[in-house]
């Protein structure tokens, strides 16, 4: 059996884990900002708002396709399993 404080230092490692995995929107934000300044575009510029908008429009189709490709797959196991 576990003891008490070994308990609480798992999940507390554990929490630390999953929330490091969490990427925010300011976070996001400043990478997608980061991909136009390396792509040459100046901040403050027309250039820079349209790139930092076509990147968050190219993440948006991806994660629609994503999703729609998961819908689409059956739940249901092949029946050739190989064997």
């Amino acid at each position: 059996m576990i003891r008490p404080i070994c308990r609480s230092i798992l999940l507390l490692t554990l929490a630390v884990l999953v929330t490091g995995c969490i990427t925010t929107a300011e976070q996001l934000a400043k990478r997608n900002e980061q991909r136009c300044e390396a792509r040459g575009y100046k901040p403050g510029t027309d250039g820079f708002s349209d790139c930092v908008v076509r990147i968050e429009s190219e993440r948006d189709q991806r994660m629609e396709s994503r999703r729609r490709e998961a819908i689409e797959q059956p739940n249901i196991p092949p029946l050739n399993r190989g064997y």
